[in-house]
């Protein structure tokens, strides 16, 4: 469990990542830049992606969970 935090920390890092890449790409519908809008969907879609794959449960933290409930008991 002591990855926990630091994916917990790039999740929330990510969550920025995609913010920045959503209003990049309203700065660009609104001043009518096709590029700056692809690529500010693109920076949104790799932070969700960032952020699903740092929270999503890996066969290891389920190991180390199962670890931590034997040592307690």
């Amino acid at each position: 469990m002591v990855q926990g935090e630091l994916r917990i920390v790039v999740a929330v890092l990510a969550t920025f990542v995609a913010l920045f890449g959503l209003g990049d790409a309203i700065d660009g519908l609104i001043f009518d830049e096709n590029n700056v809008v692809l690529s500010g969907m693109v920076t949104a879609a790799i932070g969700i992606v960032a952020f699903v794959v740092m929270l999503t449960l890996h066969p290891k933290d389920l190991e180390h969970l199962d670890q931590h409930r034997h040592r307690e008991s």
